[in-house]
Formats: C-alpha cells, sequence, structure tokens
C-alpha cells in the first residue's frame, strides 16, 4: 500500500488583500485585460500588485487560443509571489495525458473532446517539448485547495476531509508520479477527493429521463448546489451549472448519495467550473462562483476581496470576451 505523506492543511495568513480570478481558459488577451482593470503592473515580464495578490482557481488552460501566454503569465506570478493557483480539472486532463506511467503511456485515457483540447495545448508548443514538460511539472507543484482563514479557494467543491486527504498525498509541495494513478481512481480515497473537488458533485439521472444539452449530447448526470442538503429537493432547484433544462420535480432517493453540504456558518468559498452567467454567481452569503463563462462567449471575472465576511456583488469584475474579428484591432492599441 502507498505511504502517505502525512502533510497538513496550511492556513495562510498575510497582511494583504485578493483578487480571486476565475476560469481563464486560454484568454490571456482579456487576463492581462482584467489585471490592468485591477491595478496590476507588468515589471520584468511579471505581472504584480504592491498590496494585492491574485488567485486563479483553476481551468486557465485550453479552449481559449492562447494557453501558452496564459501558463506564462500564472507561473510568473506564482513563482515571484505575487499570486497563488488551484488545479483545475483541465490542468488535471494535461498532466494526466502528457505524464507518462512506466509503459510509455498516458496515466489516463481521456474523452475524445478532451483529449483534442489537450492537443491543441500541445501544438502551442511545437517544436518545444522540453518548454511545455516543465509546465507540466510545474502544474504538479500547485494545490488543489486553499484556506486563508476567512475564505476558502478551490475548483468545484469544498470539503475539509477532502482538502486534507488530497494535502497527505503531496510529497513536499507536488504530487509525485506515483500518486498519479490513485488520483485518477474513483474507487480510491484520493480519487474520490480529488475527482470532486475538481469537478463538483454530480447526480446521476434516472436512465428513463430522457435529457439533452444545446449540442444535442444526452446528459446522464447534472451538477448540484452542494451548498444545499438534496433531500426533497427537485431536480430543478437543486441543479446548478447545467447547460440543459432539467424537470421541476423531486429527485427519487435511490438517485442521493451522501456528501457534506457547504454550510451558511462557514467561511466565504470561492471557486470556478460552473460556467455561470452573471446574475447567479453569488447563490449565498458566504459561497461565491466566479467563473463568468468565458470559454462560451461570456466574460472573465475577478472578485476584489476587501476583508469582507459576506459576497459583495459590488466587489465582482468582468472583462467581457473579444469577437475574433475586433480581437486583434483592440488588443493592438493596448
Amino acid at each position: 500500500m502507498e505511504q502517505l505523506r502525512g502533510e497538513k492543511r496550511n492556513i495562510i495568513v498575510e497582511s494583504c488583500f485578493y483578487d480571486i480570478i476565475g476560469d481563464v481558459h486560454g484568454n490571456a488577451d482579456e487576463l492581462e485585460e482584467l489585471l490592468l482593470k485591477l491595478d496590476y503592473t507588468k515589471m520584468y515580464g511579471v505581472w504584480r500588485h504592491t498590496n494585492r495578490k491574485a488567485i486563479f482557481v483553476g481551468d486557465f488552460i485550453d479552449r481559449g487560443p492562447n494557453s501558452r501566454k496564459v501558463l506564462e503569465i500564472v507561473r510568473g506570478m506564482v513563482e515571484y509571489g505575487f499570486a497563488y493557483a488551484v488545479l483545475g480539472n483541465h490542468e488535471l486532463n494535461a498532466i494526466y495525458y502528457l505524464t507518462k506511467n512506466g509503459d510509455g503511456k498516458p496515466f489516463k485515457k481521456l474523452s475524445d473532446s478532451s483529449k483534442k483540447l489537450i492537443e491543441q495545448v500541445k501544438q502551442e508548443f511545437y517544436g518545444e517539448e522540453k518548454l511545455l514538460k516543465g509546465y507540466v511539472k510545474w502544474l504538479r507543484t500547485l494545490p488543489l485547495h486553499l484556506d486563508f482563514g476567512a475564505f476558502k479557494v478551490v475548483h468545484a467543491y469544498w470539503n475539509d476531509e477532502y482538502a486534507d486527504i488530497v494535502e497527505q498525498y503531496r510529497d513536499k509541495g507536488r504530487f509525485r508520479k506515483s500518486v498519479l494513478k490513485f488520483m485518477t481512481d474513483p474507487n480510491h480515497v484520493l480519487g474520490n477527493a480529488v475527482i470532486k473537488s475538481t469537478k463538483g458533485i454530480e447526480f446521476k439521472l434516472p436512465d428513463d429521463l430522457i435529457i439533452k444539452d444545446s449540442n444535442n449530447n444526452r446528459r446522464s448526470n447534472f451538477r448540484i448546489k452542494w451548498w444545499e442538503e438534496a433531500e426533497n429537493k427537485t431536480f430543478y432547484k437543486l441543479s446548478y451549472g447545467n447547460k440543459f433544462k432539467l424537470p421541476n420535480y423531486t429527485i427519487p432517493k435511490e438517485l442521493l448519495f451522501p456528501y457534506q453540504p457547504y454550510t451558511e456558518d462557514k467561511p466565504l468559498v470561492f471557486f470556478g467550473h460552473y460556467c455561470m452567467n452573471k446574475t447567479n454567481m453569488t447563490p449565498r452569503k458566504n459561497v461565491c462562483c466566479v467563473d463568468s463563462c468565458i470559454a462560451s462567449g461570456g466574460a472573465l471575472c475577478a472578485y476584489r476581496w476587501k476583508g469582507e465576511k459576506e459576497v459583495d456583488r459590488e466587489n465582482m469584475i468582468f472583462v467581457q470576451k473579444k469577437p475574433v474579428f475586433l480581437r486583434k484591432l483592440f488588443y493592438n492599441k493596448k
């Protein structure tokens, strides 16, 4: 049996405020515009602020046109102490697919759509495979959870027990290749914690309920509001971040499984992943989604935390994704 490292989840205590930045998905130009809007400046190739730090909630790569530049921005800020970042499911896919196991094969077989996204990122590093390998190794140094005491940050679902489990499998601040196989296994304690932390809590749909998304693909699972109890809720009321319509009748009990809701008495929690519109990003006073769906033509979002204990909608900053035909015209003027 693998040996646990015994590391503990640390609470980060600093005398500064933070800007929590949502899923960037390879949109480097909009990220730089957002950093300028947040009063960051670029010095010696690294974005920085005099008394604030950025926090990236994961999914900063693929789907957009320039994942390579986003990686450069985020890594520079993190390594020079001007930002933190957690892994999202898209970074994990890159790690699993671009890291080879003992047989020389990827640690996880991805779906065709996920594989295509990572292949597009690879193309941005054509001829510079060693540089890409270095970025993948760096990604393995990033955590899945950040606890600042007054607030917490995760990509999709916060659970204290999962945060502790994941940290126990990190060795000297990184995920070693030896634990990647456990991270991909939903039946392993680590895999279960990793998958739910980066993909959220999802319930199955009944076999006789046919739901299709906007691309006419049949859906078998749906994402839920993990800060609420599921019992006696309808599909519609419990749904969060699904791009398809769910019925307004009670979820059958046989589809439910136990999970730990994030209750109202807990500190603020910030997360991404759910691709929400601007009107539904703060569903409760201590719950805030900062993914404003730039990957689907929406906006890039940041929340400017100033020490408050409850979400303040006025602290949310947005940069709208620019249409392709305006992109060169707009950003050439910067």
